[in-house]
Formats: C-alpha cells, sequence, structure tokens
C-alpha cells in the first residue's frame, strides 16, 4: 500500500485528523483538498471558540457543551493570540423567548461545566455597565425595554489561520497534503481501496489503507460519486455573516468592546463581535437545497441581519460600511438511516436532489445535535459528519485513536503538546499563515 490513511476534505476536521496521526508518528499519511485549505466552511463560521451557551436549552447536548468548553480552555493555552478571551453581554428585553430567570440559570450551568478554565464566571450588570462595554447597542432600547443584563466570557479565533497551521504543523511531523486536487474514483481491493486523484496537471492512482471522507458539505456528494450509498442523509445549513468596517460604530472602539448575544423573536441567536480590527455580525439559519460551492448569500438572510440590527444595534451607515458578506454551510447529520440497497445513476448527477440531502425539516434547526457523527458505509472508509469547530481536535483523537489501533501502530495523541505545532518557527518560515483572508471566504 502506498498510504496507511488518506484523508479527503482540508477543513478543520480533515486537517485536524491529519495533525492528530502525524502527532502519533504515523506514517503514509496524506490529505487532498479539492481547492484551498480551509476554502470551505473552516473559514467563513462565526469565528468563535465556545461551549454553545444555547444548546444547554437541549439536554442530549450537555455532554457536547462540557466537551467543547474543555476544548475552548485547551485553545486558550495552545494558540496564544490566534484564540483569545472574549467577553460578552446578554441582555434581556421584554418579550424574548428565554426570561432572566432561564438566562441566569443556562449561565450558572455554564461555568459549571467548564470548571477552572481561567476564565472569569458570569455576572449580572447594570444598564449603565452595557452601554458602557457595548456602545453599539440602542440606548433608547436599552434604557426602555431591558429587564436584565449579564456579563460571561468565551473566546473567539483566526479560523482560517488555525486550519492553515494545523496543516503546515502536520507537514514538520512527516504528513503530506495537496490542494486544488480531487479524488474521483474508490475502488475496494483486498487490504485497502485503489484511489484516483486528479489535479490540473496530472491523473495519477495510488492505493490506501484507510479512506477519511472528511469533506463537510460535500460528504455524501463525495460518496455518491464513489458509488457508494451514504448511511446518514444530511441537512445543509447556511449561515451568513456579515463584516462591517470600523465606523460603523460611531461612539466606540472595537478594541474596547464587548460581544453581544441577541435573542429574536423566533428564537434564534445574532451575534454581533469585534472581530480583531472589525465588526462581525451573524448568523442565519437557511436550508440550503442546492450544491454548496460558490454559493451566494440569499437576500432575505441579509435583509434579516439588517432588520435586526436596525431593531437593537445603533449603527452609522450599516449598508456603506459593510465590508465583506460571506456564508458558510454547516452539514448536519439527521438522526435515521437511508435504506437504499441501489444506487440510482440521477444520484449521482445531482447528489444534492438525492435522499441523502434533505431540502426542508418538520422543527426547528437549531434543536439539530451539534455532535459530530462518524460513520463507516463500507468497510475501511469512515465519513465525518457535522461537528462544532470548537471540537475538532477532540474528534481527530478519536478517530486517530481507532485507526491507530485498527493499524496497529502509532503512539499516544500529541496535538494538545504545544512543542507539535511549530508555530514560532512556522511565524518565521510561513509569516503569511497567520494573516486570514477575505479571499479564501468567497472561494
Amino acid at each position: 500500500m502506498d498510504l496507511n490513511v488518506l484523508i479527503v476534505g482540508g477543513g478543520i476536521h480533515g486537517v485536524g485528523l491529519l495533525h492528530d496521526l502525524a502527532t502519533r508518528k504515523i506514517h503514509g499519511i496524506h490529505l487532498v483538498e479539492k481547492n484551498k485549505i480551509a476554502s470551505g466552511t473552516s473559514s467563513r463560521s462565526t469565528k468563535l471558540v465556545h461551549g454553545g451557551l444555547r444548546y444547554l436549552e437541549h439536554i442530549n447536548q450537555w455532554s457536547l457543551v462540557k466537551e467543547a468548553l474543555k476544548e475552548r480552555s485547551l485553545l486558550l493555552k495552545l494558540l496564544n493570540g490566534i484564540v483569545k478571551p472574549l467577553p460578552f453581554v446578554l441582555p434581556n428585553f421584554h418579550g424574548d423567548k428565554r426570561p432572566p430567570w432561564m438566562v441566569r440559570l443556562g449561565l450558572f450551568f455554564y461555568d459549571l461545566l467548564a470548571g477552572d478554565c481561567g476564565l472569569p464566571s458570569a455576572t449580572k450588570i447594570s444598564k449603565d455597565e452595557i452601554i458602557h462595554y457595548a456602545p453599539y447597542l440602542n440606548v433608547k432600547k436599552i434604557e426602555s425595554e431591558m429587564i436584565s443584563a449579564f456579563l460571561y466570557y468565551d473566546a473567539q479565533m483566526l479560523d482560517d489561520v488555525i486550519a492553515k497551521l494545523v496543516v503546515e504543523a502536520s507537514v514538520k511531523l512527516g504528513a503530506s497534503y495537496e490542494e486544488d486536487s480531487e479524488v474521483t474514483r474508490v475502488q475496494k481491493i483486498e487490504g485497502g481501496f485503489r484511489v484516483t486523484i486528479k489535479s490540473s496537471q496530472e491523473e495519477r492512482t495510488l492505493t490506501t489503507k484507510y479512506i477519511i471522507n472528511a469533506a463537510g458539505a460535500w460528504c455524501n456528494e463525495n460518496l455518491l460519486k464513489w458509488d457508494i450509498i451514504p448511511n446518514i442523509p444530511c441537512l445543509l445549513n447556511l449561515g451568513t455573516h456579515i463584516i462591517f468596517r470600523p465606523e460603523v460604530v460611531k461612539n466606540g472602539k472595537v478594541e474596547n468592546s464587548f460581544a453581544t448575544l441577541i435573542q429574536e423573536p423566533d428564537g434564534r441567536i445574532v451575534f454581533f463581535i469585534p472581530w480583531f480590527d472589525k465588526w462581525l455580525f451573524g448568523t442565519t439559519e437557511s436550508i440550503l437545497n442546492s450544491r454548496p460551492s460558490q454559493i451566494k448569500y440569499p437576500q432575505e438572510d441579509k435583509q434579516y441581519l439588517m432588520h435586526t440590527a436596525s431593531e437593537v444595534l445603533n449603527l452609522s451607515d450599516a449598508e456603506q460600511n459593510i465590508s465583506e458578506i460571506f456564508c458558510g454551510v454547516r452539514c448536519m447529520p439527521l438522526n435515521q438511516k437511508t435504506k437504499f440497497s441501489n444506487l440510482k445513476a440521477n444520484w449521482v448527477d445531482n447528489p444534492y436532489e438525492s435522499p441523502f440531502y434533505l431540502n426542508k425539516l418538520d422543527k426547528n434547526i437549531s434543536g439539530l445535535s451539534r455532535e459530530t457523527v462518524i460513520d463507516e458505509p463500507i468497510s475501511g472508509l469512515f465519513c465525518i459528519y457535522g461537528g462544532k469547530y470548537t471540537t475538532y481536535r477532540a474528534v481527530g483523537e478519536k478517530i486517530g485513536s481507532l485507526l491507530s489501533k485498527k493499524l496497529k501502530m502509532g503512539t499516544l495523541s500529541g496535538t494538545h503538546i504545544k512543542e507539535n505545532w511549530f508555530i514560532q518557527e512556522l511565524i518565521n518560515e510561513k509569516p503569511e499563515i497567520f494573516k486570514t483572508s477575505p479571499e479564501l471566504r468567497q472561494i
């Protein structure tokens, strides 16, 4: 076999697994990305490293919140500056779906699950304090409609920077990767797979013992293209974000302001965040029923966000101060398995019109679990569905342990050890990877 493990997909889960396997000293590991590293969802997140406060509304997601809070603490230590603490103000207005007592209880359990994480505990704050911490909020609404407010902490990140750093650290440890290349064919053979990889320069074939399909929204499309029937149907959840220039907030500076979490009447949560030198606003939860490549934000999503801004925020020339709008596509696995035994040709030609991609849901999207689902549709080929950016390292460690046992090689994972990140070396050798890339978010 040419490889022990081939990973398909250069998002955070793909590069995270590559890094995990490399720290275990497993040789023969390679990653293939059809565009650029982090050019999909992993550069288009809300840029938060968090447990997910609102997930506490669903008891089945508490274990995920606890794991995410543990990972938040670790990433703050490992990636100081790339991941940094972020204070949030959380106002409660008359008519909010979640009353103050529920919010306070949620914050209590959030702190409890986080344990001794190095961040301050949540506290109650006054109207004057929230106006000072969040000068972009609508003061009239605060004065007339706010009934309580809280301060709590999470963290934020440069998401694409982390993905690029992770993959370059993997190379330092002996792994390899390629961009602008696509796995076009997968054939099951004795002891593994024969795989065809196509790039603009060449088409080549290699063999591998295991394949990890870490393509996110494209996961089931890959399976269908490889003549494999998926077991897990998923829903593609489109999240639109707006980045504003600093001057959109006239009476406050980005570097001195806190983030806020806005509760919408329909139950959704929207964030307004000072993100390094700009303001980040989002996200929406639309259902995408087309290909997740080269998508443009829906006008109704932008209108939803701009309407929310006009209701709750005090922004100056908001439309003129838009710096960028980008969309991320979350792959959300559904808690059911498909029951098909034969592959239909039209599914391969139109995968997003197949039963493996749903285009409607009978319940609120926010109620779907964010936990990662690992499936093995055929022996030796694993698919990664869903998950949160925050927990990517833990997911990589779990799959890495599984593969290490199957291969009967490798040591323990070392992604939690700072020396395995080579940060200072990479700052000196490749300083460009430490800069976030707006162009990447638009591919």
